[in-house]
C-alpha cells in the first residue's frame, strides 16, 4: 500500500453567488448588497399611518369584546337570554325590518295573504320566524364584499319566500287580516310543561343504575 497521500479534489472556482430567482425581494428603502437603509427609507412620515392602524385594530378589539361579553351564547337574537334593554333594542330593530319588509316587497303582492298585519309583535311564533329572517338579511345584505356571488337571491329563495309560504299555510295572520284587527286565536294548541311529574318519573328510571349493574366486574 503506498504511502502517498491521496490527491486532494480540486475546489469550487470562486464565484459569484447569485441568489435564487425565486427569493423574496428586498423591502424597499433596503440596499440588496449591504443590507443598510437607503436614503429613501420610510422615515417618520410614516408614523401618522402606522398609528391610525393601530386605532382601527384596538377599536376592533374593544368592540369584538363588547359583543362577545355583552350577549348570551345564543347570541344578540336569543330572546329568552336577553336583559330588558337588550330586548328592547332588538325589538325596535325588528321593528323597523318587519314595517321596511312589509312597505318594500309584501305590500306589492295582490293576495294579502302573504301580508303581514300592524299586530305582528303579538304573535311569538311570528317574532321568532321574523327574527331569523331579520339575521339572515343581515349577513347577506351588510357583508362588507364586493364580489359577485348569490347571497342575496339566496336570501328571497332559501330565507322571505318559505317563511310567507309557512305564515300562510299555518294561518298565523289569516284571522287578524280577516277582521282588520288583532285576533286572539281560541282553542290554543297543547302547551307542554318543563320538567312534569311524570318526565321527572321517567328520566329518574331510565338513568337510574341496577344493583346487577352496580355489582358486575368492569370489562378487563
Amino acid at each position: 500500500m503506498s504511502g502517498e497521500p491521496f490527491p486532494e479534489e480540486d475546489g469550487m472556482p470562486d464565484e459569484e453567488w447569485i441568489p435564487p430567482q425565486d427569493a423574496a425581494p428586498a423591502p424597499a428603502g433596503v440596499d440588496t448588497t449591504t443590507g443598510e437603509l437607503t436614503e429613501d427609507a420610510p422615515g417618520l412620515e410614516v408614523l401618522p399611518d402606522l398609528l391610525d392602524r393601530m386605532d382601527s385594530v384596538e377599536e376592533l378589539a374593544a368592540n369584538l369584546f363588547e359583543e362577545l361579553t355583552s350577549y348570551p351564547a345564543g347570541g344578540p337574537w336569543f330572546w329568552e337570554e336577553l336583559n330588558p334593554e337588550q330586548r328592547k333594542e332588538l325589538w325596535a330593530e325588528l321593528d323597523a325590518f318587519v314595517v321596511w319588509l312589509q312597505n318594500r316587497i309584501l305590500r306589492h303582492w295582490s293576495n294579502s295573504a302573504g301580508w303581514i298585519p300592524a299586530c305582528w309583535y303579538r304573535h311569538p311564533d311570528a317574532v321568532e320566524m321574523l327574527t331569523a329572517l331579520m339575521v339572515a338579511h343581515k349577513a347577506a345584505y351588510r357583508a362588507k364584499s364586493k364580489k359577485p356571488s348569490f347571497e342575496l337571491t339566496e336570501w328571497f329563495s332559501r330565507g322571505l319566500w318559505p317563511t310567507m309560504e309557512t305564515f300562510e299555510k299555518r294561518l298565523t295572520f289569516k284571522n287578524c287580516m280577516d277582521n282588520q284587527g288583532h285576533y286572539d286565536a281560541t282553542g290554543a294548541g297543547l302547551e307542554l310543561t318543563a320538567e312534569s311529574d311524570d318526565f321527572t318519573a321517567f328520566v329518574e328510571e331510565e338513568t337510574s343504575v341496577s344493583e346487577s349493574e352496580k355489582t358486575a366486574p368492569a370489562d378487563a
